[in-house]
């Protein structure tokens, strides 16, 4: 399908969710935003937004008995569309705070092991991994052990990652290093024009050589000597990432697997991200299966993001009763509704479905063509 990266419609369409975190971010109100999803819906019909599953008897329904959890996912454009801190960049250690309270909740309120942490690795992937961090910081995550039950275990922020000024995110440690694999949190798209860390990021996602390939290159050794430390030391790691943290997960999976962590209960989750180039898919074919890192892809139907590029792996289609517009499907903490229906996606037949392939061509010619109008010159050394 050669390399694919985010179609340029939604890149200016999420221009919406400017942080609040950035000084010179501009408010936009919660109707603007709503005549936005208006458009992009009537744009990216919602049939062509959905993925070829298994069959239904695969359906796994799993339900959120925390209202707590879901007031929180739902509050985040309640009053301006700019607000919240779900997927935007925010500097207030308030919004830390928040986080970490909702990452406790969901372990008291959460009985179900497998909901827990996947709604557990969501918020680390789609909030925490969102904040300024600074290095050893400690908050509480809801953490799965061997026999399969969740344990709250204090970590700390031992590593930050950066490139040119601008975090792309975190590397935590069980305080205790006893128990609990080493995390790595990969942040996705910062759309904050006025942040060098919006900037990187938001140039990123044009790569023509897939979204956050070159910058994932610039990253590697950095990224190695960080996996490659922790898993000697405290076993190998897991790995969450939303978006273009998910694709960045997704490099990681298959050029340095030796280090992510294989077992069933140390899963790393990738969320509403892109696909990659056909090529990558093939060399994760190629790892043995008894070397392979477990992971797990969940994305939402309706998120036309994802329908982009070559899926591979173990993926998951999240899904609703009622039908959802574009950005909502990207960005809403997926597992905090109060029913969520999970059900496999078939790779072979989503890979070469129609409207998989219209979308790629639409957002690969465009992109390149913005790539190559100007683009490339901003692109770091």
């Amino acid at each position: 399908m050669g390399h694919e990266v985010p179609c340029p419609f939604y890149f200016v369409s999420l221009m919406v969710q400017r942080g609040r975190g950035d000084p010179h971010s501009f408010s936009i109100p919660a109707k603007a935003y709503q005549w936005g999803e208006v458009i992009l819906s009537w744009l990216f019909k919602y049939p062509s937004r959905c993925f070829e599953l298994q069959s239904k008897e695969h359906t796994e329904i799993l339900e959120n008995p925390c209202r707590q959890f879901l007031r929180f996912a739902e509050s985040y454009r309640a009053e301006e569309g700019a607000r919240g801190i779900i997927c935007q960049v925010t500097t207030d250690q308030k919004d830390i705070d928040k986080c970490a309270q909702i990452l406790e909740l969901i372990f008291k309120s959460v009985s179900d092991p497998k909901l827990c942490d996947l709604a557990t690795a969501e918020v680390l992937a789609k909030v925490m991994a969102y904040r300024e961090l600074s290095e050893g910081q400690s908050f509480f995550i809801p953490t799965m052990n061997s026999e399969g039950m969740i344990e709250l275990i204090p970590y700390t922020v031992a590593k930050i990652f950066d490139f040119n000024g601008a975090t792309w995110g975190y590397g935590l440690l069980n305080v205790h290093k006893r128990q609990g694999s080493p995390i790595l949190l990969i942040r996705g798209t910062d759309l904050s024009l006025f942040s060098e860390g919006g900037r990187t990021s938001m140039i990123s996602d044009l790569d023509p050589r897939g979204p956050g390939h070159t910058l994932f290159e610039k990253l590697v050794p950095e990224i190695d000597s960080f996996l490659k430390g922790y898993s000697k030391k405290h076993g190998k790691v897991r790995v969450f990432g939303h978006s273009l943290g998910g694709v960045m997960l997704s490099y990681m999976m298959i050029e340095l697997h030796s280090y992510i962590s294989s077992s069933s209960h140390e899963r790393s989750y990738a969320f509403n991200f892109p696909g990659i180039a056909e090529n990558l898919c093939n060399k994760w074919g190629e790892i043995p299966e008894t070397t392979r890192p477990a992971f797990k892809g969940v994305i939402c139907r309706g998120d036309v993001i994802s329908k982009f590029g070559t899926l591979f792996g173990n993926v998951f289609e999240a899904s609703y009763p009622r039908p959802l517009p574009p950005i909502r499907a990207h960005e809403q903490l997926l597992f905090a509704e109060p029913t969520t229906y999970l059900r496999p996606i078939d790779l072979e037949k989503e890979n070469k479905c129609e409207s998989r392939q219209f979308y790629s061509k639409l957002h690969q010619k465009a992109s390149s063509m913005i790539y190559d109008f100007g683009l490339k010159f901003l692109f770091p050394e």
